[in-house]
């Protein structure tokens, strides 16, 4: 595989690129209030991509014009899909990919790049030791010195309103801040069309409100941006977009009303790994959703917490016992079950070992699954069998991300544990898939366990969280009610604008 930006600076499978220019609009909006485009004359169109798997009919169709900002409304497999067909690390399966009136299939993103379409995706390739300077150094074929383009990025960020330092190493950068960092380099690049994948995972609604104001400019001096997304208010920011999977259910699920028993989890000053006293605890009949941007600390921690990773100072304790010296398995033996994130394929890996190895993995010294020390595989069969036939999951269907994460939880869960430790659970997924996710975290808070759950994404906190706290830089910023926070407000403490969580925000 090629790559692009040369060297160091990698443009790999986290990576992808999509653009072009001019304006003029013919839509027609349908019952449903979606905007519907009529068929456009051939030389007015930069972009067309037909054949689109929707859920609909299948052959769904998109459309860009010259100058236009366009989103695409999708559930997040479909998002991706089309941001690696345009990005070339794909062959975008029967989508079929229209360029300026000719045929496009890139190869690779650096023949991406050369055709204009530049893919910015919310899994940063940006080296983390070096600084956007340095990557604005690597770029290749710039039509200036080096100066000048450090002082053309400098002009283009105070134009579009990228508020970024180009002084700061990668790895300390926000989310946002390695998002539009990226932006930066494909507009440095001459891109005439971005596309963006999803950027609601790396920004908050505040800071993809202003993103919007900064895209505006930048189409019309003659760009095209087509934001790919699953969030209708994501799509909204767009001037027109066409819905590709129905709009998702904004319904908080369904809960019992209980009281919050006692502390079960208590964590005083922890530091270490990247966190800075980070203090709280977790009750139990209670789901605390702590809600952090990547690079927030969140991973941290998860391992923090599960014994994954020492701590340099604080102090842990689980129903009133101090656990800090426990390692990983003396705290599951304690009670404490966790499901981690997609780095570690939600603790599911069945690309290594049997469905039944993956299903017992917790439980696999019990006499039950081994005997002298011998596995025994028959028996983590029909447990996984079991387990499959319980959650209406047909052999063969275990490899889909929603059933990985449904089989890793229902397995941490599958026994007696005190406290659930989830992070990023439906990172992903569609809304049907995750709401199933978020009920089942939901039954286990009735059952008076205490869920610590550990997210991106500031709905999924709102929604399934009893009380929320944010974290940014290792750091708790802020402590909230989710009956009356939103989600702006709520973004405003996870990128660290404002900290302490006692004032209140006006969205107006």
């Amino acid at each position: 595989m090629e790559h692009g930006f040369c060297g160091i600076f990698l443009l790999d499978k986290r990576s992808r690129f999509l653009y072009n220019e001019s304006e003029s609009r013919e839509e027609t909006r349908g019952e449903s209030g979606t905007e519907k485009e009529t068929a456009l004359p051939m030389n007015d169109r930069v972009l067309e991509i037909k054949h689109i798997p929707t859920d609909g009919d299948g052959d769904g169709l998109l459309q860009i014009r010259a100058g236009e900002f366009r989103a695409a409304l999708g559930m997040p497999r479909l998002c991706a899909l089309l941001s690696e067909g345009l990005g070339g690390l794909s062959r975008g399966g029967t989508m079929e990919f229209v360029l300026r009136g000719q045929a496009f299939s890139p190869r690779s993103p650096r023949a991406a790049l050369k055709k204009g379409v530049a893919v910015v995706t919310p899994d940063s390739a940006l080296a983390r030791e070096m600084n956007l300077a340095d990557h604005i150094r690597l770029l290749p074929g710039l039509p200036c010195g080096r100066k000048k383009a450090r002082e053309k990025a400098e002009a283009l960020c105070e134009a579009y309103g990228f508020s970024v330092d180009l002084t700061e190493h990668a790895g300390k950068l926000s989310a946002g801040d390695r998002y539009r960092g990226e932006i930066l380099l494909a507009l440095l690049r001459n891109s005439e069309i971005l596309v963006l994948c999803q950027p609601e995972t790396a920004l908050t609604p505040l800071e993809l409100e202003e993103l919007a104001a900064g895209l505006r400019l930048i189409c019309k001096e003659g760009k095209s941006v087509l934001l790919l997304t699953c969030r209708p208010a994501a799509a909204a920011l767009a001037d027109a977009f066409d819905a590709l999977s129905p709009e998702p259910d904004d319904t908080p699920p369904g809960r019992l009303d209980i009281a919050v028993g006692s502390v079960v989890l208590e964590a005083r000053n922890l530091t270490g790994g990247g966190l800075k006293d980070v203090s709280f605890e977790a009750r139990s009949g209670e789901i605390l959703a702590i809600a952090g941007l990547p690079g927030s600390g969140r991973k941290a921690l998860m391992d923090a917490l599960t014994g994954a990773s020492p701590l340099s100072g604080g102090r842990l304790r689980l129903n009133g016992r101090e656990i800090n010296d426990y390692s990983v398995r003396e705290r599951v033996r304690a009670g404490i079950a966790c499901v981690p994130g997609t780095d570690m394929d939600y603790g599911f890996p069945l690309d290594r070992v049997s469905v039944g190895e993956s299903m017992a993995l917790r439980r696999y010294r019990e006499p039950a699954f081994q005997e002298s020390g011998f596995l025994r595989k028959g028996e983590m069969g029909r447990y996984a069998g079991d387990v499959l036939n319980w959650l209406n999951v047909q052999r063969g269907e275990e490899e889909a991300s929603e059933n990985r994460r449904r089989c890793a939880l229902t397995r941490e869960t599958d026994g007696n544990f005190h406290a659930l430790v989830a992070l990023d659970p439906t990172r992903g997924l569609a809304e049907a898939a995750a709401r199933d996710i978020w009920n089942r975290l939901i039954t286990l808070r009735d059952e008076r366990r205490s869920v610590v759950l550990l997210t991106a994404d500031a709905r999924e906190a709102l929604l399934a969280g009893d009380r929320v706290l944010t974290l940014c830089r290792g750091e708790i910023t802020g402590e909230f009610d989710p009956a009356v926070t939103t989600e702006k407000e709520l973004g405003l403490y996870m990128t660290g604008r404002r900290q302490g969580g006692e004032e209140r925000f006006d969205e107006e």
